[in-house]
């Protein structure tokens, strides 16, 4: 596991301050973006081994964005783990089922995201 590249967007500072702190005492290597446009931008830039996605964005939801990063790296739209606080429909749970590596519902607990990425892997 240890550096591992994380894309961590969320448009809550607080939460990105959260799982970079978290994940990086894991070993995990850390970007944030505030929003989809900054998160494009890093996927243009460097590669990444998972996404942890908010749904809810300013500048576009967590599918749309996630449709873009899967036309520029298919294996980190594989790898991808979405996060919201909103109730979410049966069409977008299935989205975040078929598309990506599941969906976890804020609050979390920061274990439940590290597990969660280690799934994605095949690790226990």
């Amino acid at each position: 596991m240890a550096s591992k590249r994380i894309l961590v967007v969320d448009d809550e500072q607080p939460i990105l301050d959260l799982l970079e702190e978290a994940l990086g005492a894991q070993g995990f290597v850390v970007h944030s973006a505030l929003d989809a446009a900054g998160a494009v931008e890093l996927v243009k830039e460097q590669i990444f081994d998972a996404a942890i996605l908010d749904f809810n964005l300013p500048d576009m939801d967590g599918v749309m964005l996630h449709r873009q990063i899967r036309q520029m790296d298919e294996e980190l739209a594989r790898n991808t783990v979405f996060t919201s606080g909103l109730v979410q429909t049966d069409n977008h749970m299935g989205y975040y089922v078929a598309h990506g590596g599941g969906f976890i519902a804020k609050p979390f607990d920061v274990q439940e995201v590290v597990d969660a990425l280690l799934r994605l892997w095949g690790e226990p």
